[in-house]
């Protein structure tokens, strides 16, 4: 599949709307990720949050920490409630 983040910007909720180089933009939505606890904790933080970044040439969401997320992850997670309802 191999999808690459061309733009990232932080939204109110803890979520990210991701533009992807194919011109698709969708919102991916963190507020699980923040209640998970662990090495996720910092990410419950909103200034914190709003340091996300697009990394290695658009393959790779990370924030500080080394917390990364896999550009093909997020996209096909934006797609499960599509797919759950087929």
């Amino acid at each position: 599949m191999l999808k690459r983040i061309t733009k990232a910007s932080p939204q109110p909720g803890y979520r990210v709307e991701l533009t992807f180089e194919d011109g698709e933009v969708v919102i991916a939505d963190f507020n699980s990720v923040t209640r998970r606890g662990g090495v996720f904790v910092p990410m419950a933080n909103p200034e914190f949050f709003s340091q996300v970044r697009v990394e290695e040439g658009g393959r790779v969401l990370s924030w500080p920490g080394d917390l990364e997320f896999c550009a093909d992850a997020l996209w096909l997670e934006t797609k499960a409630p599509v797919l759950a309802s087929h």
